[in-house]
């Protein structure tokens, strides 16, 4: 009762003008500190606590009583150096201002991370009389996140390691744009055939979701890759199987391959993802030219139809298969590729990566005949 009634005085008692405003104001300013989710902490110009609103009390454990008088520091959790703290002063006496991750603790000893912002409070005279903090509880955050990073890395880890025969190099570049991809690849060696089947996938959106939809596709390429049927009715399977697995007003891009090595050709069949590069080592036709042919994204019509292509592959020759994070910042850079091989070109992807030059998830697949 004795808190309830210091917050009801100190709800009409702020000491940041708030007296200024007519009554119907300050009533208003009052409950936007009594509802807010973020928790407040406002103090004097000394550091001495003066308001704690219900959301410190409810992150901290500290009640208002516990808290009036008493310095933040009461939630130091000891993580920090005293560098950080000398640098977050620094920032509050130069700029007025600081906001950045820290970690303090609970009155039961619970450390836990919160997203804080400080902000220092000047009069008309440019005098400093308070300081507002305003944070939020970051643990559930944390907790997620840490997931979605294992689930990144357990992504990564089933993916096939880059194809090496001698006869064909395959060499891959696989970067999701957060933790988490909806671009994924996949292929099966037939040893007997001497054919390399596989796929490019590149999903609408990127995440969890995404990266559940690309798993379940994998899954549909795996059950029809050894059918004895032609690569276009494998993809219209998969398209028609798709359905169920992408969500409303969702689709996937991707192009199926086969690369038959005794035979020396390959065959694609593109889905959304209708470009790919192609060097040929022939004399009068050197770099790289740009394939492209139509083919619906999957899951957009379940009756589509599809079609497939083929060209020559011999020793020298290659071709890069790659999603729009990689594509669309071919084009946007306007990348030489008439003078450029196999290998100078996915080492220029390579370093959009290390550039920070990405905005979407990426994904390349090289392949080499030798």
């Amino acid at each position: 009762m004795k808190e309830e009634k210091n917050r009801r005085s100190l709800s009409w008692n702020w000491p940041l003008n708030v007296m200024d405003y007519d009554q119907s104001t300050q009533h208003i300013f009052a409950q936007v500190f009594e509802f807010a989710q973020e928790g407040i902490c406002i103090t004097n110009a000394q550091g001495d606590i003066i308001y704690v609103n219900p959301a410190f009390t409810k992150t901290t454990g500290f009640t208002l009583e516990e808290s009036l008088g008493k310095n933040p520091r009461i939630l130091k959790s000891g993580r920090h150096s005293y560098g950080f703290y000398t640098q977050m002063w620094k920032d509050l006496t130069k700029k007025g201002q600081w906001q950045g991750e820290i970690w303090n603790k609970r009155k039961n000893g619970e450390i836990y991370p919160e997203w804080l912002n400080i902000h220092a409070v000047r009069d008309e005279k440019a005098v400093l009389t308070h300081y507002v903090s305003i944070f939020r509880d970051m643990t559930d955050e944390m907790l997620i996140l840490k997931e979605v990073q294992l689930a990144g890395q357990i992504q990564k880890n089933i993916l096939r390691s880059d194809f090496s025969d001698e006869h064909l190099k395959m060499r891959s570049i696989y970067l999701p744009y957060h933790h988490l991809s909806g671009d994924y690849y996949d292929y099966r060696w037939d040893e007997k055939n001497r054919i390399l089947k596989g796929f490019l996938f590149d999903v609408m959106g990127h995440g969890v979701a995404a990266a559940l939809q690309v798993t379940a596709l994998r899954v549909l390429f795996r059950q029809v890759v050894g059918r004895k049927i032609p690569l276009a009715e494998k993809v219209e399977w998969v398209n028609h199987e798709a359905k169920s697995i992408l969500p409303e007003d969702s689709f996937a891009a991707a192009i199926f391959f086969d690369i038959d090595i005794g035979q020396g050709k390959f065959s694609y069949v593109m889905a959304g993802i209708n470009h790919l590069l192609y060097y040929s080592s022939e004399r009068g036709q050197p770099g790289i030219r740009v394939l492209s042919q139509p083919g619906l994204f999957l899951g957009i019509s379940e009756h589509a139809e599809f079609e497939e292509h083929e060209c020559s592959l011999k020793a020298g020759d290659g071709m890069i298969l790659l999603t729009d994070g990689f594509y669309d910042l071919v084009q946007e850079k306007e990348c030489p590729l008439q003078v450029m091989t196999i290998e100078s070109t996915l080492h220029w992807l390579d370093s959009l990566s290390t550039g920070n030059e990405l905005n979407d998830d990426a994904t390349a697949l090289g392949f080499i005949c030798c």
